[in-house]
């Protein structure tokens, strides 16, 4: 009877640590999910919508998106997404200040994609004089660009520092 109990204790123990998912994230978890996944917001101002451009001109075929205000949509569906990864993950001492800049540079993004990039997503939708709508773009060059890059630069700074501590190989993108 004693073997039965210490059985179903042992059953029970495992159960339990099981259930509350002690696993922890790796360093190339935290580097993906908080680095890598930022090279999917790394077009910003009028390089956004260059990108949108590009688009345009090498895609094609059934499920090509054709607005840019859709196009912008799906952006920010994938950079909420990749927002919520990073906020998942579980904090350790050496990834804290690399999550955090990741976050920071995400939430700056989405802010400016949901508002003054929506807004020159609809001007061009509209077909607005290319006048009107370059003079959007220089105007949010002007007034966030030098901020994105700053939070994009200061991520990728702690992005490389924590790979080289936990020795993750990082190949630098000629661009």
């Amino acid at each position: 009877m004693r073997l039965n109990i210490k059985n179903v204790m042992l059953m029970v123990m495992v159960f339990t640590i099981t259930a509350c998912n002690f696993t922890v994230n790796t360093p190339e978890e935290y580097f993906d999910q908080a680095a890598l996944n930022t090279n999917d917001i790394s077009r910003f101002g009028t390089y956004y919508f260059q990108g949108y451009q590009k688009y345009l001109k090498i895609v094609s075929g059934p499920g090509k998106v054709t607005s840019c205000e859709e196009y912008l949509k799906n952006s920010i569906d994938r950079a909420e997404k990749n927002l919520e990864k990073v906020k998942k993950l579980e904090p350790n001492p050496s990834a804290k200040p690399m999550l955090d800049a990741s976050i920071t540079l995400h939430n700056y993004v989405l802010t400016s994609y949901k508002a003054e990039h929506l807004k020159i997503a609809k001007m061009i939708d509209q077909h607005e004089p290319e006048q009107e709508i370059n003079k959007a773009l220089t105007e949010l060059d002007a007034s966030q660009y030098d901020a994105f890059i700053e939070k994009y630069n200061t991520l990728w700074k702690l992005a490389e520092t924590y790979a080289k501590e936990n020795k993750i190989e990082v190949k630098k993108m000629p661009f």
